[in-house]
């Protein structure tokens, strides 16, 4: 069975459950709409922004390259791919409510993952 073949039949045995599939797109959505919001909020600058803050070092905020925010929209784009491809194993392996209870995970860690992008692009705008 060649790549292609998989792929239908894993979109197949998805859209069979109408729950998984709506909590998918919530989540895929969800994804999409942070990807557009840190691409409307990453602006090129010469000067160094904070891209990371801690309470444990000698610095507590770590100062990079405008672009290397876009890790977090790389970060955004594998979580999207990832949750995805892992949800439907479980969907597979483990059944519909493990499946559903994981995607409802990643949800809420979407949520958390635009809190912190929020902060640190909050500091990152003051320069």
């Amino acid at each position: 069975m060649n790549i292609k073949q998989q792929f239908i039949d894993s979109v197949k045995a998805i859209v069979k459950d109408r729950y998984i599939v709506v909590l998918l797109t919530v989540f895929l959505l969800l994804c999409m709409l942070t990807i557009v919001l840190l691409l409307f909020q990453i602006h090129p600058s010469d000067l160094q922004v904070v891209v990371h803050y801690t309470g444990f070092g000698p610095t507590q905020f770590y100062r990079d390259q405008w672009y290397y925010l876009i890790s977090f929209v790389a970060f955004v784009v594998v979580m999207a791919i990832v949750h995805s491809v892992t949800s439907y194993k479980l969907l597979q392996r483990k059944g519909r409510d493990f499946a559903a209870a994981f995607i409802w995970f990643s949800i809420i860690l979407v949520f958390a993952t635009v809190a912190i992008f929020y902060q640190i692009l909050k500091i990152a705008s003051l320069q």
